[in-house]
């Protein structure tokens, strides 16, 4: 076998599917291994640390008991005596006794720098807060430790009564974790000595169990039904040397020109709907223009009676659900015959076109003015009380007399009569009923003399 041959053969191996499936497979285990160790770790840790909380908060109740005399004589000698004797004692790093509102009466620690930063601004107070809550503090000049303040209760003044014992002091003391840590380095060492094992029995093992895989050939699939789901950017990794990174690279050229043809469809189709969506905006925009020119009068530019009438039931049907007030106005145009027949029908025209400006002037937005019918004006004045469309037709009036004489001052002899019937004044049963009422009162303003606002009484 010549040199080039077995250079072959090795080249073949390095990067073939047995190995390269089987160093991934070995790798996955580690990870997995990894993983569990971790899990474990973070649940030992988690399990030491609450060891050393119930040792901390077991430790703070004895002490509690034993200082009990102390703290409520405030002997301070005998209490610095329970703290030197404990504080030397297993992983106890301080103990601080204090008064009912935090004056430490006596203190030990082990080393330095312990007891200072619980100090209340340099005073001789120390924090009681939080109260039984074990909490790992961490110092820059000082170990890990478990601190808890715990309340130094007196058991002579409630010894026959069942409410509970008074407070007469606090005690705050710190744990060490030198130990727990010291623990959790030993676990550390078992899990890294247990991975390194599946490490080493892994390689043989994941040889074996890679001849049976054809993971990448899976991976192939994977894509091409991803990519026959519609998933376009569905590709598969070029960068191998074997036989299944051909197929790859034959995968990936066939999904570009499919992907590519798929583009300039959709870039064809996006075109097509772009030309359609602004035709469609034209003929919307044509047909409101046709039923805006349908609904309104030509002469005046004001809504015509056919759209008032439609109108008019729906608001009518809103103001009955949420009862809300509702004004119809009808207006008349007096003495047009007369102005048609001294000063001729074009005057005339204008004379109404007079009315209608003065009317959109004046109106609300909200409000829908109409004309009714050759001399005829009506106005619907939504969530609009009798008394606020008295005072709307009072300015109406006010307005056109001065339009007529600064516009029209030879057609003087016109006026308007207007008549006004409201939904809550008036109880209408339907939309007719309140037009009918406003037109009563408007016969009976031009009964009046013309020129005036009337309103029909109420039923």
């Amino acid at each position: 076998m010549g040199v080039k041959s077995v250079l072959r053969q090795i080249r073949q191996s390095l990067f073939g599917l047995q190995f390269r499936t089987t160093a991934l497979l070995t790798c996955v285990v580690l990870a997995g291994t990894g993983l569990t160790g971790a899990t474990y770790l973070r649940i030992a840790s988690q399990l030491t640390m609450a060891e050393a909380k119930r040792h901390a908060q077991d430790l703070a109740v004895s002490l509690a008991a034993a200082a009990e005399e102390a703290v409520d004589r405030r002997d301070q000698a005998a209490l610095l005596k329970i703290a030197q004797v404990t504080a030397p004692k297993g992983d106890l790093a301080y103990v601080i006794f204090t008064d009912v509102i935090g004056n430490v009466l006596a203190g030990y620690q082990r080393g330095t720098g312990h007891i200072t930063p619980f100090m209340i601004n340099g005073t001789n107070r120390v924090s009681v807060e939080p109260i039984n809550q074990p909490r790992l503090t961490v110092s820059r000049d000082a170990e890990p430790r478990i601190d808890i303040v715990y309340p130094v209760a007196s058991s002579t003044e409630n010894a026959a009564s069942a409410s509970p014992s008074p407070t007469i002091g606090y005690l705050r003391l710190g744990v060490s974790l030198a130990s727990a840590e010291r623990r959790l380095s030993q676990v550390v060492r078992n899990v890294l000595g247990l991975a390194v094992g599946v490490a080493l029995l892994m390689v043989p093992v994941g040889y074996e169990i890679v001849r049976y895989l054809v993971g990448p050939i899976n991976r192939l699939t994977e894509a091409a039904k991803a990519f026959a789901g519609g998933k376009l950017e569905a590709r598969v990794e070029t960068k191998r040397r074997d036989e299944i990174g051909d197929l790859t690279r034959s995968f990936n050229a066939m999904a570009d020109q499919l992907a590519c043809s798929h583009t300039q469809l959709l870039n064809l189709n996006a075109e097509l709907e772009d030309r359609v969506s602004r035709r469609t905006k034209e003929l919307e925009q044509v047909n409101r223009q046709l039923s805006e020119m349908a609904a309104r009068d030509s002469l005046t530019g004001l809504y015509n009676r056919r759209h008032f009438n439609n109108l008019l039931t729906q608001v009518f049907a809103e103001a009955t659900r949420y009862q809300t007030d509702l004004t119809c106005m009808m207006l008349d145009l007096d003495n047009l015959k007369r102005v048609n027949d001294s000063l001729g029908h074009q005057t005339g025209d204008r004379l109404l076109q007079l009315v209608a400006q003065v009317i959109r002037q004046t109106a609300r937005e909200a409000d829908v003015a109409v004309r009714y019918g050759g001399d005829e004006f009506a106005i619907v004045l939504p969530q609009t009380s009798l008394h606020d469309a008295h005072s709307f037709a009072e300015r109406l009036l006010v307005k056109f007399r001065s339009e007529l004489m600064s516009t029209l001052p030879e057609a003087i002899v016109a006026s308007l009569s207007i008549g006004l019937a409201s939904r809550q004044e008036h109880n209408p049963v339907s939309a007719v009923d309140l037009v009918r009422l406003a037109d009563e009162s408007l016969y009976q303003a031009k009964g009046a003399g013309k020129d005036c606002i009337s309103v029909v009484a109420a039923a």
